[in-house]
């Protein structure tokens, strides 16, 4: 049965909040299968016949990306400080998530594993943290940003419920780069940490990260705050950062197949 949507100003009760994240969380989850896991540039990767070259290029600026996007996690920490005072108890696991990404396995973090796996990869610091991103693979980027910083507490918090799949994605590459591309558990450990954090319990009582934002979500429709612009909706907020993520795919995939050389 179809949960009833949220209406500014209306609180809902703890089950209709949680119905009504469940299920738009498996309309995600259902929409990246179609628009990220089904795709050529997975189906390839688990595949194993993505080329290297292929494969560098995405991870280039997926590093990118994960730098800027976690720091926009842990400016929301700043920006939606209101809505955390209300729910004293949520700033606890909030503060835990953002230390997360900056200071486990050790400082700088997730940070720390990417340029690792970049490494292995052949990529230099100076590739992934200083060159510009593919348009492409920008575009979830500034979506998010505009989210955060123009955009209302609801369409930021809504956009979030990818981290779920990027957990699942995650593990996807880490089992290609093991199975396929002779990579070590050491090398893909960007992989299996960012499976681990979106998933799982982690480092000591960490909550998945996936968990944690769903329980935001429902905590805005409890709240009555599920405030959206003209031209938004929470459900456009999700499903259109899944689409983003999709683009970042075809992008890399057709960029690596122009730049094949012709026999």
């Amino acid at each position: 049965m179809e949960s009833k949507a949220p209406q500014l100003g209306i609180k809902m009760s703890r089950g209709e909040a949680k119905a009504y994240v469940d299920q738009l969380n498996a309309r995600v989850l259902h929409r990246w299968e179609e628009r990220v896991t089904r795709g050529a540039f997975m189906t390839s990767l688990r595949e194993g016949t993505l080329s290297l070259s292929t494969i560098r290029l995405f991870f280039k600026n997926w590093g990118a990306f994960t730098v800027e996007i976690n720091t926009l996690i842990a400016a929301s920490y700043h920006k939606h400080i209101g809505f955390f005072k209300r729910h004293t108890d949520l700033l606890g696991p909030f503060g835990a998530k953002v230390a997360d990404e900056f200071v486990h396995p050790k400082p700088p973090g997730h940070i720390l594993v990417m340029l690792q796996t970049a490494e292995a990869l052949g990529l230099t610091k100076e590739e992934v943290l200083r060159q510009p991103m593919l348009p492409e693979a920008r575009a979830i980027l500034d979506f998010k940003r505009t989210l955060l910083w123009e955009g209302t507490v609801a369409e930021w918090w809504f956009s979030l419920l990818t981290e779920e799949p990027v957990g699942h994605w995650a593990a996807s590459w880490y089992r290609a780069l093991t199975s396929h591309y002779g990579f070590s558990r050491e090398q893909a450990i960007y992989f299996s940490t960012h499976e681990e954090a979106d998933l799982k319990e982690h480092a000591e009582g960490v909550m998945g990260h996936g968990s944690f934002n769903r329980l935001v979500m429902q905590r805005i429709l409890e709240d009555g705050y599920a405030d959206v612009r003209e031209g938004y909706t929470l459900e456009y907020c999700a499903l259109t950062a899944v689409d983003l993520f999709g683009f970042m795919h075809r992008g890399v995939y057709e960029q690596g197949l122009s730049e094949r050389p012709r026999d």
